[in-house]
């Protein structure tokens, strides 16, 4: 019995470690016509500086952080076609973004930085990088105060960006709680509470909005897909259903296509959505991932990508 149970635990690491199998091959995003904008979402995958700040951190290399900024500055400028406004999750700070732009300026796209600090023990937050013609007049987080157990209910509150140009909109940025541990009831009802009260405050939304970010949740069954069905209740639209069936994920859970991250417009957005992709060359490749540190390639998950007609 104990063989077995060694001989498991090496085949998941074996796994985990372990590029998949017949991936598709790495794709850049489409680049945007004359009359399109677009807001891509990325997960920048433990973005950490050189700093220990808590007991769950985990701080980089001077080295490796130098690596990293720059090969994400080259995904950002190259495979993603540089994204007018590109949502990010799993950045510790805006130190971080901003030397993120300060890469991309240097390739000749000048980006503005939005990022709020969390309650995420680790550190993680959520931001944005946007650029012209993109105008932000307010910055603000969603239920950053609310509880859940005698703790916060978000460790990364939704960032919340009112978007004034090329058309008025609210931008949501999230990343919800992971399904780590989902056994766990207090997991269960976290994730379904997060889900359940973003849902709502998105129904009563009456202008444009724009809700894009990692879920940590996909149409499924059991209570992986729970918080996906709750926040499907607000009403907003999916975009992965612009895509065929088989291209509809963004992450590898064991090597199963999962689609973690997701971009959900308002009913009265669909009509300027003129089409939606996914880049390919990150997800799945964990050897790859882990081998170089977040450098080739730059994170575990694929990125999304929405564009908006000009004239919409």
């Amino acid at each position: 019995m104990r063989f077995l149970v060694i001989l498991s635990c090496l085949l998941a690491a074996t796994v985990l470690s372990a590029d998949c199998r017949g991936l598709a091959p790495a794709r850049s995003l489409p680049a945007p016509r004359a009359n399109e904008w677009t807001l891509a979402t990325l997960n920048l995958w433990r973005l950490r500086d050189i700093r220990k700040d808590s007991r769950l951190d985990k701080p980089l290399s001077a080295a490796v952080l130098k690596k990293r900024i720059q090969a994400l500055a080259d995904f950002i400028a190259g495979p993603l076609q540089a994204p007018h406004m590109l949502a990010v999750q799993e950045a510790e700070n805006r130190e971080l973004l901003e030397a993120l732009a300060v890469r991309l300026a240097r390739q000749g796209w000048r980006y503005r930085v939005v990022l709020k600090e969390g309650n995420d023990p680790s550190g993680m937050d959520v931001g944005l990088l946007y650029r012209e013609p993109v105008r932000i007049t307010s910055v603000g987080q969603l239920f950053a105060e609310q509880g859940f157990h005698g703790h916060s209910l978000f460790s990364r509150p939704p960032l919340r960006v009112t978007v004034q140009a090329p058309r008025q909109l609210q931008l949501v940025v999230v990343h919800l709680r992971s399904a780590r541990g989902l056994q766990k009831p207090r997991v269960h009802e976290k994730r379904q509470s997060q889900a359940a009260l973003l849902a709502n405050w998105a129904a009563e939304q009456d202008g444009p909005l724009v809700v894009a970010g990692d879920f940590n949740t996909a149409w499924d069954a059991g209570r992986f897909s729970d918080s996906y069905e709750r926040f499907a209740a607000s009403g907003l639209f999916n975009l992965w259903k612009l895509l065929p069936k088989r291209q509809r994920y963004s992450f590898r859970h064991r090597c199963r296509p999962q689609a973690l991250d997701h971009i959900w417009v308002s009913p009265n957005l669909e009509t300027s959505v003129s089409r939606m992709a996914a880049s390919r060359g990150n997800a799945g490749r964990y050897q790859s991932l882990y081998g170089s540190q977040g450098v080739a390639p730059v994170s575990d998950h694929d990125a999304l990508v929405v564009y908006f007609s000009t004239g919409g």
